[in-house]
């Protein structure tokens, strides 16, 4: 490919993002982390309220609200939704809208100026992928574009042509397995247990043990109450007529802080004699309510390792690995068992390498392998934009952008037909100017190997 007007896109400080169904990161190369993490949701209200949200999309009779401070102000009538399904883009016009703002607020700069590169769902559609192509050289004329695998970049963050990433998102966990940086498609094994169906059991059990969940925006005082009496508040008396899709938004931060903060998983099996003796958890809602959590606070958590009757059906975590390593060939099952690397938000409940290294190693008594799990929660978090940025500024990969010039001349058939370019360059080691980015880039001590 040529490189049109720019010569080594690498030294031209790209931009990476990396598109998620909870948030999107992104960010420029030369950073530790993306300079920013926004939610996937976006708010619109219909033309006529008062704002000073731009309104020049495609939709013209549509405001659009983005970013955590924005969405968080309750205004009448916006209704809010996710613009992503099943990891891939679904509302193009508030990805655009999403952009501008990305360019203009958070980066402060001109897309002209940064090449770019985007990871995807390896199941993501070429209608998709063809989509995001004409929206970044027609509208924003980005000088070059890479699209690659986000488990694949998760891979190259570790150092890992071959191995298996269990990716536990907001909205599904995904087991891939890759060889030599190729996705291998055919051997992914997901299921819906992420982290909003973790939320969801939240709901349940503080529906079933009648704690009302109230969000901070309906609060105006509360006052300090002992552990499980009737709170004692008072709600704000003038408050916009929200829609349900931003009250729920608000309630679901409430179950958010509350995963984050209580539940853990148990480092076996769940036992009800052994429950009795676990720690507690002390924690105290918006409205003041507040208690002591203890068993329910292991057992949430537990069907993504053990189903419970309810969903006999469903394969625990460390099923769904050795399901995955089954459909691979038979020589590469060794190599992909020596390297299992976690990633993903929902991975970072407290407890969840620890077990599921534990249910790896009882399944797998007499075979040697290693998990690999970030210790900082950023890289972990992050795992597939910080790949992407060490992919975006290696020299070796880039003869391998599409230029804007490569574009105009070929189209979107020319991704197409290159769009594993970055699986298939990954082959071979990574010499020393490689590694040394990475030291630098992630530190030398970021990540817990455990071995058998």
């Amino acid at each position: 490919m040529s490189a049109g007007r720019f010569d080594n896109f690498s030294a031209h400080n790209p931009i990476v993002f990396d598109v998620g169904s909870h948030s999107i990161r992104f960010g420029y190369c030369e950073s530790n982390s993306p300079n920013s993490d926004i939610p996937a949701v976006i708010g619109s209200l219909l033309d006529g309220t008062e704002s000073t949200a731009r309104n020049d999309r495609i939709k013209e009779d549509l405001t659009y609200y983005v970013d955590t401070n924005t969405l968080c102000v309750p205004r009448e009538g916006m209704e809010l939704k996710n613009i992503m399904n099943k990891g891939m883009i679904e509302d193009w016009d508030a990805f655009e809208y999403l952009m501008d703002y990305a360019y203009s607020k958070c980066l402060f700069t001109n897309s002209e100026h940064h090449p770019v590169l985007f990871t995807e769902t390896p199941s993501n559609l070429k209608q998709k992928r063809e989509k995001l192509l004409e929206l970044m050289f027609e509208k924003y004329n980005v000088p070059g574009i890479i699209i690659c695998k986000n488990a694949a970049a998760v891979a190259f963050s570790c150092s890992i042509p071959t191995g298996v990433i269990v990716d536990s998102g907001a909205t599904h966990t995904s087991v891939i397995p890759i060889h030599q940086g190729y996705v291998m498609c055919n051997a992914i094994v997901s299921t819906s247990m992420g982290g909003d169906y973790m939320l969801n059991r939240c709901d349940e059990y503080f529906h079933k043990n009648k704690i009302d969940v109230i969000p901070h925006y309906l609060v105006a005082k509360k006052q300090r109450v002992k552990p499980r009496e009737v709170p004692i508040w008072s709600m704000k008396n003038t408050f916009p007529k929200v829609t349900d899709s931003w009250h729920n938004y608000m309630r679901k931060s409430v179950f958010e802080d509350f995963q984050h903060t209580v539940l853990e998983v148990s480092e076996k099996p769940l036992d009800n004699d052994v429950l009795l003796n676990y720690p507690t958890r002390h924690y105290e809602f918006p409205n003041g309510y507040n208690q002591k959590f203890g068993d329910e606070r292991f057992k949430i958590p537990e069907i993504l390792f053990y189903p419970d009757n309810e969903h006999k059906t469903w394969l625990g975590l460390c099923q769904l690995i050795h399901l995955s390593v089954s459909m691979c060939k038979r020589n590469l099952r060794n190599v992909l068992y020596d390297n299992i690397i976690l990633t993903g938000g929902n991975s970072l409940i407290k407890g969840f390498a620890r077990r599921l290294y534990c249910d790896i190693a009882t399944d797998l008594k007499h075979t040697r392998f290693k998990l690999t799990a970030p210790v900082n929660s950023i890289n972990r978090r992050f795992g597939a934009w910080i790949g992407g940025s060490l992919l975006a500024i290696t020299d070796k990969f880039n003869h391998l952008w599409l230029s804007s010039s490569d574009y105009h001349e070929s189209g979107t058939d020319q991704i197409n037909v290159n769009y594993r370019y970055i699986e298939n360059s990954f082959n071979g080691p990574l010499n020393n100017g490689h590694v040394q980015i990475m030291d630098n880039f992630l530190g030398k001590r970021t990540f817990l190997i455990t071995y058998l």
